[in-house]
């Protein structure tokens, strides 16, 4: 008998199984594939390493002035060694924890076999409370040859020594992401997109700037555009043909919920599990959080509702503050945004990072900084877009979370020259 069985081992399964073996819980972690799930295996990692190591030689190429060095090229190869070490190396990292905090880790397929328990293969665990963090899969469309696409996990695996063009299909945080390793690497990239801008979920200027970049890299982009059908090599869309190398899929990802309920005894919506603000299901001691929920499909966010879940049942500490979760594209110029976009009523400042010194002596001035606030004067949301803006986001999280006002975000200093410095100068700018 279990105090918590946790079905899905990446980050919000593995997180809330050392949680709670920390509180000395009796833990019981499931998993089907790898230990990590999607973002360390799939994702975020693999994804993140390919973007630094391209970056590296693209910023080479931009600096050939001063660098005396011909006919350079990449060993793609190499590339992906270096990324599935990086990933190694963190799987072994999170195994490591759970085994020194005695989480019980079993492989397999888990199905619900009644509220309290779960079967793997052909054995039934038994546990006071069941936390499902089941993730999600690429979405498949029902298009004439879809099959001649690959996924992003395929992408991650595939050498691009002998590619010379790309045609992908979707222009979300996915596609524009892989973008950025393609053109890093001078290969060739389309981006066929039906919404009416990339990264619709961003604010709009972001998303403008981002296709302006893409465009100057040499991206072609065609938005509102409609797939009818997939040959081997080439696209038709809209009664146009566009031809690749490879044909890359990142229309979306639905939830990994087909298996875990074959009693169908889960409340779902369009395979997402339903759940209450405490991330309860119908069922009072299963809970679900992640990807296979309705809401963000954000490791980080995943993560902190499944730490809340392990609070909620086991101890008296603080929660997450899950209002304000900061989002982020890993593009040339990283976006970042977190809180409400503007509308007619909120007070916009805007600065570009073109005079900013740190942006100016490192080539990176092409983005900007956004920032919201009421008519009353009161933090309401922000976007970055420029180097490192990820890791600058947070300042802003902190500023909603605390609901700040102009004058007291003006109160703080920031080192010069600094990516950074930009946030005081536009703060000093709206008062």
């Amino acid at each position: 008998m279990y105090d918590l069985i946790i079905v899905g081992a990446g980050p919000a399964g593995y997180e809330a199984a050392l949680k709670a073996a920390s509180l000395q819980k009796k833990v019981l972690l499931i998993e089907k594939d790898e230990i990590g799930g999607t973002c360390l295996n799939y994702g975020c990692v693999p994804t993140k390493s390919l973007l630094a190591q391209t970056a590296s030689f693209s910023e080479i190429l931009k600096n050939t002035s001063f660098l005396l060095c011909d006919n350079l090229s990449v060993d793609y190869l190499k590339i992906l060694e270096n990324k599935n070490k990086t990933v190694d190396r963190m799987k072994k990292g999170v195994e490591f924890l759970l085994k020194k905090n005695n989480v019980d880790i079993i492989r397999g397929e888990a199905s619900l076999e009644n509220n309290n328990s779960v079967k793997v293969n052909d054995q039934e665990f038994t546990g006071d409370n069941i936390l499902l963090a089941l993730g999600s899969k690429s979405v498949n469309l029902n298009i004439e040859g879809f099959d001649n696409c690959i996924d992003s996990k395929q992408f991650l695996q595939t050498d691009l020594t002998d590619i010379n063009k790309v045609v992908i299909i979707g222009g979300g945080v996915i596609g524009v992401e892989i973008a950025t390793i393609l053109t890093n690497l001078k290969i060739k990239v389309t981006i066929i997109e039906a919404q009416e801008r990339l990264i619709l979920n961003s604010d709009q200027g972001a998303s403008l700037r981002l296709k302006k970049i893409l465009n100057r890299s040499g991206v072609i982009i065609k938005l509102n555009t409609f797939i009818e059908r997939i040959e081997k090599g080439k696209v038709f869309a809209d009664g146009a043909i566009y031809e690749g190398d490879l044909i890359i899929s990142c229309v979306g990802r639905t939830p990994n919920t087909n298996s875990i309920d074959p009693l169908n005894i889960l409340e779902k919506e369009q395979g997402f599990i339903k759940v209450d603000s405490t991330f309860k299901t119908n069922i009072d001691n299963i809970y679900a959080v992640g990807d296979c929920i309705k809401g963000l499909q954000l490791a980080h966010y995943a993560k902190s509702c499944a730490l809340n879940v392990v609070n909620n049942l086991y101890s008296n500490q603080s929660l997450y503050n899950l209002k304000n979760i900061p989002q982020c594209i890993y593009t040339s110029d990283e976006i970042a945004f977190v809180g409400s976009f503007e509308n007619d009523n909120d007070l916009v400042v805007q600065r570009d990072f073109i005079a900013n010194p740190k942006a100016v002596i490192e080539n990176q001035n092409k983005g900007f900084l956004k920032l919201v606030f009421t008519r009353e004067g009161f933090f309401k949301g922000a976007t970055l877009m420029c180097p490192r803006a990820s890791d600058m986001i947070n300042i802003f999280v902190t500023a909603l979370n605390n609901k700040l006002s102009i004058q007291e975000m003006a109160k703080d200093v920031y080192p010069h020259p600094s990516f950074s410095e930009a946030i005081g100068d536009i703060i000093s700018q709206a008062i």
